[in-house]
């Protein structure tokens, strides 16, 4: 996190970058559409739609197989009952607003990208992704949930039509390679990544395009040693006819175990688990699987083939207050993400996290000796700056629990929905990584007293970066009417890859909102609850390009999916709330 932009930024910036090349446009009544994509929602809960779907499993010729008897799908495999109940509803005439997209006289098909029994709700979900002649549709994402017996409790979708678009290649993948290691300037022998075929709705020209992705190029440290301010991780978008780049997407991270209590930079007494040897401990938790490593002022980027860094290691010295911020915070969240999310770490297999401190890039310096106003997530790990301030004392941004949370949060991201970090997508990105560093930092308190703001201290004392109660304070936006336009192509320099760390504010607010509605004299939901409705949204029904219209039915989806044992009417109390929220800052 910067005062701009994540992963990387120039930290001289305010809080939040204003290119003199653009300024805020005026109201518009609507948006148009930016992803090419159609979005469609069913819950089998709401009466009315279970009506419409209640026969499918004995629907289209009774799903017999040749002239045998109907299936019984309770027997079946989940994702083979799960595919039967998407062919109904694709082909239902009783849900006209979805239907198997045909481009070209070419029907739509979908395969599965596999199943998944979520904790939360003990529901199965099985994801698929469009095909065209048997090419992906980018960003493309059908999530059917099931119940016992493989009930169909509900279908959430974004799905596009590559209309008049070839579906042969004119391009060869080693082509296509070479344009993306040009792009990025390092040798085409660098790369291992294989070049896959997609159709991608191309913003720039608001058309369907045959192209190659080729994803996750680290760029290259410049002689001077320097990336600049872009992002160290880039997904590129190669046109398959003519070989030209249509988009480079940034990505945007023998031994026992004792806990000691210290305290740490904050004057907070932390718990933190390290390993013992015999005297000797190292900054390592076995049971979270965390590591927590210095860099002594070096720099990520032009050393990034020196990270981690130097383990922590104790005794003879007492634990540096920078390591111990790091180490407790990053165990807050991975804890709640096991606790609250039932999630295994970011990767969700118990991969270890691992954190550098005292990290240092001289040319994203305030000038200030040391400081570096920058924490990211690089893909990898976790690495953190620190504030100066006015009486030489400085302060390590991994101290900050809520940018500390906000940060592993876009490592989740990227290992499940990989939001594109651009436009509505990105700002969704930025979004979600607010809402859950707020919920996290604040885990204990009471709601009504919360504090809402993003990034304490971030830019100096007393300052902040964002509120979620008031986005308006920081100059972001917190209605659609007041959404921040730009047109492609989206870079940090000219328009903060579409303006991410402003439009946040409009889906934070709506968040804020659902956290803080009551019912009577108590607040509706627990702030558990609302992070997993967020978590699941998150995980489960969004896909690389959705916009705020999706994040609103994938929230409402996990809504009902969460409360689905709920009393009728409660259930549609709190399904009502929600939507409340998102239609108060005009995300319909």
């Amino acid at each position: 996190m910067t005062a701009s932009k994540s992963p990387r930024a120039a930290p001289k910036r305010a809080a939040k970058p204003a290119p003199a090349a653009a300024s805020k446009p005026t109201a518009r009544k609507a948006l148009l559409p930016e992803n090419g994509m159609s979005g469609f929602s069913i819950d089998l809960s709401a009466a009315g739609e279970r009506a419409k779907l209640a026969a499918l499993p004995r629907t289209r010729s009774a799903m017999r197989v040749a002239s045998g008897p109907a299936l019984d799908l309770g027997r079946l495999d989940p994702e083979t009952a799960a595919s039967h109940y998407l062919d109904q509803a694709l082909e239902s005439r009783e849900v006209r607003k979805f239907s198997r997209p045909v481009a070209g006289g070419v029907p739509s098909d979908f395969k599965s990208l596999g199943t998944e029994v979520s904790p939360l709700t003990g529901t199965t979900l099985v994801k698929f992704r469009q095909h065209l002649n048997k090419i992906p549709v980018y960003g493309s994402l059908v999530v059917v949930e099931l119940g016992a017996d493989n009930q169909c409790l509900a279908i959430n979708s974004s799905i596009g039509t590559p209309k008049a678009v070839a579906n042969v290649a004119k391009v060869a993948p080693a082509e296509a390679l070479a344009v993306a290691a040009k792009a990025a300037g390092v040798a085409v022998s660098r790369l291992a990544q294989t070049p896959r075929l997609n159709y991608y709705f191309d913003q720039r020209r608001a058309s369907w395009k045959l192209v190659y992705i080729v994803e996750d190029v680290r760029q290259p440290v410049t002689k001077a040693g320097r990336r600049g301010v872009d992002a160290s991780v880039k997904d590129y978008v190669v046109d398959a006819l003519t070989g030209s780049l249509l988009a480079a997407l940034p990505r945007i991270p023998a031994m026992s175990a004792v806990h000691e209590t210290v305290v740490d930079a904050l004057g907070r007494a932390r718990t933190i688990a390290v390993e013992k040897t015999g005297s000797r401990r190292r900054m390592h938790d076995s049971t979270l699987n965390l590591t927590t490593y210095g860099f002594r002022f070096r720099d990520p980027t032009a050393d990034a083939d020196k990270l981690p860094g130097s383990l922590y290691k104790n005794p003879p010295k007492p634990w540096p207050l920078e390591a111990i911020g790091a180490h407790a915070n990053v165990a807050e969240t991975v804890r709640f993400l096991r606790d609250v999310l039932k999630r295994n770490n970011i990767d969700n297999r118990g991969g270890e996290v691992v954190s550098t401190v005292n990290c240092w890039d001289r040319e994203e310096s305030t000038g200030t000796d040391r400081e570096w106003r920058n924490a990211y997530w690089n893909g990898e790990q976790m690495v953190y700056g620190q504030v100066a301030f006015p009486d030489g004392s400085m302060l390590s941004i991994a101290s900050m629990l809520d940018v500390v949370a906000h940060e592993l949060f876009h490592g989740v991201t990227e290992a499940t929905s990989r939001l594109e970090y651009q436009s509505q997508a990105g700002a969704l990105n930025e979004s979600y990584s607010d809402i859950f560093g707020v919920i996290i930092s604040n885990r204990g308190k009471p709601v009504g007293k919360w504090t809402w703001e993003v990034g304490r201290d971030f830019n100096g004392p007393g300052t902040f970066l964002r509120s979620l109660a008031d986005p308006t304070r920081f100059d972001q936006p917190r209605h659609m009417r007041n959404f921040r336009r730009s047109v492609p192509p989206y870079t940090y320099e000219r328009n903060d890859y579409g303006w991410v760390h402003d439009n946040s504010g409009i889906h934070n607010f709506a968040a804020y909102k659902i956290l803080t509605r009551k019912r009577g004299s108590k607040f509706l939901f627990s702030p558990e609850q609302v992070a997993a409705m967020f978590f699941l949204a998150l995980t489960i029904h969004l896909s690389r390009t959705s916009d705020f219209a999706a994040s609103r039915r994938a929230v409402l989806a996990a809504t009902r999916s969460l409360f689905r044992k709920d009393p009728p009417a409660t259930l549609k109390y709190k399904v009502a709330a929600v939507a409340s929220a998102f239609a108060a800052v005009g995300i319909k």
